[in-house]
């Protein structure tokens, strides 16, 4: 595991945990984010495909999860300990997993991992209902974080699309990672609270 604080526009310090593989070290992640957040219950959920060019479809490799204090970003290809670890995760029905467009993620956590995320919102469609505007449904992350958050604009601007697939994790890929995962968060505490 491998620790970074990220700061975020908005002045928030994320403390990032990059997990890579599951050792007898890697912490219980539902009691890591009740710590951390002080028992909020809200997840910012996303996650990174990986296209390989013997498999025939995409496959999802990273996760990302975030509070208010706590960012975790996951490595999940290839490691059955990680896989049960997440599944006692997102079982827990005290938490909120909330992210953007996720039905295809979800359906590949399933088909893929047999992962199931009971607890989940979908924020853009939720977003569109809310306030009434049909076109957030289209929006990405970032863009629904923008919209949503007004008093906030800028927050979630930064780094394109970057591949987060592979053995080495820059910098600003974790910072990526973070503030995709910390959009999610503030949309859904926005909408739902």
């Amino acid at each position: 595991m491998e620790n970074y604080k990220v700061l975020m526009e908005d002045g928030a310090s994320i403390s990032t945990v990059l997990v890579k593989e599951f050792n007898s070290s890697t912490v219980n992640y539902s009691n890591l984010f009740l710590q951390q957040g002080e028992g909020d219950t809200i997840i910012g959920f996303d996650t990174e495909w990986s296209f390989t060019h013997y498999a025939k479809e995409t496959e999802v490799v990273l996760l990302k999860f975030c509070n208010r204090a706590t960012c975790l970003v996951v490595k999940i290809k290839d490691n059955y300990s990680q896989v049960q670890n997440l599944g006692r995760f997102f079982c827990n029905k005290g938490f909120v997993f909330a992210g953007v467009h996720m039905q295809k993620d979800l359906d590949k956590l399933k088909k893929q991992y047999g992962l199931e995320v009971p607890n989940f919102v979908d924020l853009s469609q939720l977003a569109s209902k809310v306030f009434n505007r049909p076109l957030l449904s289209a929006c990405g992350v970032r863009e629904l974080a923008n919209e949503v958050l007004v008093d906030q604009v800028g927050v979630f601007n930064g780094l394109a699309e970057s591949n987060l697939s592979g053995e080495n994790f820059s910098r600003n890929l974790i910072e990526g990672a973070t503030a995709d995962a910390y959009a999610a968060y503030k949309i859904a505490k926005a909408i739902l609270k």
